[in-house]
Formats: C-alpha cells, structure tokens, sequence
C-alpha cells in the first residue's frame, strides 16, 4: 500500500521556528550608546552556535562592546566568509517561503487521499456496486513528498546549523498529533472493514515508537509506513550532517547511492534462498536503517536545494541527479515509470524557483497546512465511513464524496484548534529551555 510522509513544514522556507526564534540579524541595529554615559553592565544576547560563542569570547579579549554592536553574528557570518575558499552549505543565506513547494505538497495529499478511498478501499474492501473508476497513482504521491522531504529538510537543517534544533523542531511537529492519532485509532479499528484484525500490545506499543517495523510489527494505520521511512531520513541526514558529509555530499550521498544500488538488489534477489539467515537479517537491517530503498529521492531534493542556493557546480549536481534517478529505478523494480519522475523533478525545480504562479492559490496553501493532519487521520476513519454509507445503500460515488469533505473538513479543525496551539505552545517551551542552557555558555565563553 502506498502513502505519504508527513509534510516536511508548514513553512517550507522558513523553518518551524519561524516567528519564534530572534532573526538571525537581531543584534545588527543595536540602541545608540554615547561614550560619556556611565558604564552598564551589558545585557549578552541568546547564541545560537559554538562559532558564535568563539567569536563571541574572541571580541571580548579584543575589548569590543558586545552589547551595543561590537559582535553580532552578521560579524561572525563575514569573518567566516571571508575564510573560506568556497561557499559551503553551511553559509547559506535565508531567502523567502517558497509557496510553490507548498502547493506542491497539498497536490501529493490530494493525489493520496483519492488513491486510498478509490484504489486501496476498492481491493481491500470492495464497494457494494462499481465505482465507476480508480485513482492508481499513489506511488507517484510518495514519490513526490520524498523528493519534497529531501529539499526541504535539507534547507531547515543547513540553515539552522544545530541538529539538535532540527531533530526538536521535527519531533514537536511529528509526535504530539501522531500520539492523538494512534490512541484514536484503538478505538476506530474495532469498527468494519477494520475489525477483523485486534491490535495487540505490543503492536501498539511498537506503534508508539513512530518506527513499528523495526520491532517487527505493523502500523495500526497501513499508510504511516512512510512516517517510519521520514524518521529514519531524519538520522541519516543529521548524521551525514555531524560527520561533515553534507560539505562534501558527493561522497556523502554518493556512498549512499552505491549502497543502495548493491545492497538492495542483492538482498531482493537471495530472499528466497538465504532470508532465514542472521546474515540476511543484519543487511537488511542496514537497508531500513539507511533507507537504501528511498536515499535516491532524498538525494534527489538535496541536490535540487543545492542548485536553487548556488552551492557546487550546477553541471556536477544536475550529474547526481541523473544518476540518483538512474539508482531509484535500477532497484524498484519497475512499480515507477521514469517519464513521471522526470516530470516530478521538473514540477519541484519549477516551484523551487516560483515560476508556477498558479499554485500559490490560496487553496493550495490552505491544503498544504492542514496536510498532515490529513494524511493521519484520513485512512482508517475514511474506510469506516465509506463502508458505513456504503452498507446504508448510498451509491459509491455519494460515499466518496461525502468522506472526501468529511476529511478534508476534520483536518481543518485539528490543525486549528489542536495541532498548532500544540506546536506553537512546545516551540515556545524549548525556545525558553534553549535560551536557558545556551547563556551559561556565552558566560562561560567571556569570563575565559
């Protein structure tokens, strides 16, 4: 069964600490102090990094006011500048929200959510009378927000420059809702079609990890497979982060690429023969730890970020991308026709750079807020309700329609009136917590 990950952000260029966090260039305009006034004891602003709390420590033995504009971290972005040779991701420069993207996203859940109701319920359920017709393509859907997940991802961590940052900033976005969503679902699959298989305990609580599979259990919810691959995403890109493989990405995702152009073929075909084996088991829990399956479409997105911020040689980077897309369909085994995904990847480049005006309708941004909301809560209830209507005599087409606004409508209100009071409340929580753990540091960095 096909579906999508959760939406990267709702603010996919500016981040989900957007409006929460000071800018970055805060300090840049500091309040005018004259000379003569008598000395005060200056008040240190929130850092955010280890290179600005050494250049922090360094403008204070040099005897620079650091509170009234002698150091700010537009100082500490030149001087590294100034340093370097080339430009690195790690000196990219914010630019505005991309709503495009945006659009994007909120046509990948639309593409899903009729895939699930037509496709998916018609072979797992059936409807009372024909249909009428099927949407097919919800492969092409999760194509698509993995592609989305690897640009935008990519641009939230390289901006922020602190995985911790990152890693927060997801999992505020991800766990509250998702943990809802789950205790919800205890409840609704013991409503038909659902019913006929009990989740255990120890289902439910592998469910609780976000990452069941990796115990060996199913999703309550069939489509959140892909929220395990998203978070499993999350540990590879940090990791290539820490180790400086996002510098040299490369070698970084070019190690992936070959992993995932031998490895997974190899073990597709020794299944048969060799997959009671501890040795099979343990490459293959490289494989769904790497992500082998989908590195190739976060690899895709990384590299389309670092063709829209000017980062390397285009030629090297369009190259990658030829080659990625060459990887991904050298080991799906033909379940992706590779014109659509040339089509896809010409959709995200387009976007990336505004020229498809017409997907910043306000419907398309609307969907896209509410798309993760949408694509937890749509699959299990939606079938129960389809099968309600259905068993009640409503003709499929009515049942259809009628769950379609159901959905859409319930996505709405918990985005409103649950998941972003949420997420607005924790971001402010962990803003305050950072701010109290990193101002030891700026202390510690003057007073050596």
């Amino acid at each position: 069964m096909q579906s999508a990950p959760p939406p990267s952000d709702s603010d996919s260029a500016t981040g989900p600490f957007s409006g929460h966090f000071p800018s970055e260039h805060a300090w840049d305009n500091p309040p005018v102090q004259e000379r003569w006034e008598e000395p005060v004891v200056p008040t240190l602003p929130a850092v955010r990094s280890s290179l600005e709390v050494r250049q922090l420590a360094r403008a204070v033995r040099k005897g620079r006011d650091v509170s009234f504009g002698g150091f700010s971290p537009a100082d500490s972005e030149q001087e590294t500048l100034e340093s370097e040779t080339v430009e690195t991701p790690s000196t990219l420069k914010l630019h505005r929200r991309i709503l495009e993207l945006d659009a994007l996203r909120a046509m990948a859940a639309i593409n899903l959510v009729l895939f699930h109701f037509t496709h998916v319920y018609a072979v797992k359920f059936g409807f009372s009378s024909p249909l009428g017709g099927e949407w097919p393509y919800g492969a092409y859907g999760v194509e698509l927000f993995f592609i989305l997940s690897g640009f935008v991802n990519s641009m939230s961590l390289m901006r922020r420059g602190k995985p911790v940052d990152f890693v927060a900033a997801r999992l505020i976005r991800i766990v509250p809702l998702f943990l809802m969503v789950i205790f919800a679902n205890l409840w609704i699959v013991t409503f038909a079609p659902l019913n006929g298989q009990p989740v255990s305990t120890q289902q439910f609580l592998a469910n609780l990890t976000l990452m069941p599979r990796v115990f060996g259990y199913e999703c309550i919810d069939p489509v959140m497979w892909t929220l395990q691959v998203e978070m499993m995403f999350y540990f590879v890109l940090v990791t290539l982060f820490c180790k400086g493989y996002l510098q040299r990405y490369f070698v970084g995702w070019g190690s992936l690429l070959v992993a995932s152009l031998v490895l997974c073929p190899a073990l597709d075909a020794a299944q048969a023969s060799y997959g009671h084996t501890s040795l099979f088991a343990a490459l293959s829990a490289v494989r769904h730890l790497l992500v082998l399956d989908f590195v190739p479409l976060f690899a895709i997105g990384f590299l389309l970020y670092m063709i829209k911020t000017g980062v390397g040689p285009k030629w090297k980077n369009l190259l990658g991308i030829v080659v990625a897309a060459g990887v991904f369909h050298s080991i799906d085994h033909g379940k992706h026709n590779p014109a659509a995904t040339a089509l896809i990847i010409g959709l995200v480049t387009m976007a990336a750079y505004g020229k498809i005006p017409v997907l910043r309708m306000k419907p398309f941004v609307t969907i896209s807020a509410i798309s993760y909301a949408l694509y937890l809560c749509h699959n299990n209830l939606g079938c129960v309700l389809l099968n309600t209507f259905d068993q009640a005599g409503l003709p499929p087409l009515v049942c259809l329609a009628i769950v379609i606004v159901f959905s859409f409508a319930l996505a709405l209100v918990i985005t409103n009136r649950i998941e972003q009071p949420i997420t607005k409340a924790l971001r402010r929580l962990y803003a305050k917590v950072s701010e109290r753990v990193r101002r030891p540091s700026v202390a510690e960095a003057v007073a050596g």
